[in-house]
């Protein structure tokens, strides 16, 4: 728990120092914990999802988490509900948005990004996927400059282009070593990223907390009818583990939104990268699974193109005197 610091020289006596004037924790070094978390938190959540294939389709598992999810921001929204009832005008309705078209195209872009990507977790390497997971990033850009407009300089649009190349690096787009699944994991990442994009549109208007809860009913409905699809009745042992992976779903989104928000994107979003070594270790300890060179390399180049665009862009927010208060859009 950080503390304030007084600035003064009362440590210096023989007495027991007060709490309150022990030196605070940096908003970097709070941010780069709480986005540590995140990996751990994500690596158990992808773990748990490998193991529950095996017993139950994924497209079962995926609305299973979006329901418990739903249930789990539940208690935040209400508390939001009641704090912007009581600032809002009378006869006002808090959290009921007038965009809903954009909360329902943001909703489904995450349905089918979470069913691909909870497919591909189930089979392919952890290390691969989670590296096939790192170009979201770069389908961010892409999609800021065509959508928002945003202008993207040549700079950036060499780094993405060679994020791009990584990802062919990892793909190996050949007749005797390609994956189609490796696709599913690719569209994950696209259409996560329209997510994304989404997002940043709806924040103009509307409250963070209408947007959580649009979206967490919308991927609970939408991912409904594919579960009923392929549905067994789960045992309780089954139900106890899908709910704990949903707890560490719902812990990574809460512990990267606090990352962000405590410290700025070009120091905190490296460690993000933290992930792929949990994720490697995990699948070698649990599954067996020795990562390729390609997906390492492949790895590499991603990281790197992702990392230059962080920092580039972070020090033109700096030029301009803008803070990050959050994730960066690209």
């Amino acid at each position: 728990m950080p503390w304030p610091f007084n600035g003064d020289d009362r440590g210096m006596t023989s007495e027991p120092v007060p709490a309150k004037s022990l030196p605070r924790l940096s908003g970097n070094f709070q941010g780069a914990l709480w986005i540590l978390g995140s990996c751990a938190a994500g690596t158990i959540m992808s773990v748990g999802i490998k193991e529950l294939s095996g017993e139950i389709h994924t497209m079962q598992i995926t609305f299973l988490r979006c329901a418990v999810g739903l249930v789990l921001i539940l208690p935040y929204v209400l508390r939001q509900f009641l704090k912007a009832r009581a600032e809002a005008p009378a006869g006002s309705l808090p959290l009921i948005s007038r965009r809903w078209p954009l909360h329902l195209l943001r909703g489904l872009f995450a349905v089918v990004a979470i069913n691909c990507g909870y497919y591909s977790i189930s089979v392919l390497p952890l290390a691969t996927v989670t590296v096939i997971f790192f170009t979201a990033p770069l389908f961010v850009t892409l999609l800021a400059h065509w959508i928002l407009r945003e202008r993207v300089g040549w700079r950036r649009w060499t780094a993405t282009g060679v994020g791009f190349l990584g990802a062919l690096i990892v793909l190996k787009p050949s007749p005797t070593s390609f994956e189609p699944v490796m696709l599913l994991a690719i569209a994950a990442s696209l259409l996560f990223a329209g997510a994304l994009i989404a997002g940043k549109l709806l924040s103009e208007t509307d409250r963070p907390s209408t947007i959580l809860l649009y979206s967490s009913v919308i991927t609970a409905v939408g991912s409904l009818p594919l579960a009923l699809l392929v549905w067994v009745t789960p045992s309780w042992d089954t139900l106890i583990f899908l709910a704990l992976v949903s707890v560490f779903a719902t812990a990574r989104m809460y512990f990267d939104i606090k990352g962000y928000a405590a410290g700025e994107v070009s120091f905190v979003a490296p460690f993000g990268y933290f992930r792929l070594l949990l994720m490697g270790l995990a699948g070698y300890l649990l599954f067996a699974e020795i990562p390729e060179a390609s997906a390492m390399l492949g790895a590499v180049v991603i990281i790197g193109s992702s990392l230059y665009i962080a920092q580039r862009e972070a020090r033109l927010q700096r030029r301009l005197s803008r803070p990050v208060a959050g994730p960066s859009p690209d």
